[in-house]
């Protein structure tokens, strides 16, 4: 039997990405947004799960403009990091479980 144990958000504006990815976490004008998530931080690494349904927006790279589904479910093996405008995230290639996603 699965048991839930979290829901974790943030917005997706591809911004914060790069804020990051910049290292600006600790300018004045970022440093709010980046000091709220670590208590989610704090939580996740004390309480790591065996299956992770990770929520993304892949849109506009998965898709075309003649078809964007309201709501899709990644079945490959793998999802490589997509690139919002700034390039692609210099973040791990996130592993998928078809079976499981099927």
């Amino acid at each position: 039997m699965a048991r839930i144990t979290a829901s974790v958000y943030t917005s997706h504006v591809p911004a914060i990405g790069a804020a990051l990815d910049l290292g600006k976490t600790d300018e004045p004008y970022w440093r709010p947004l980046f000091q709220g998530y670590q208590p989610s931080k704090d939580w996740m690494a004390a309480n790591i799960p065996d299956v992770i349904f990770l929520v993304y927006n892949d849109h506009a790279t998965a898709f075309s403009q003649e078809l964007i589904p309201t709501f899709a479910i990644g079945c490959a093996e793998r999802f490589q990091p997509a690139d919002e405008g700034w390039g692609p995230r210099p973040v791990p290639v996130v592993q998928g479980h078809p079976e499981l996603a099927r």
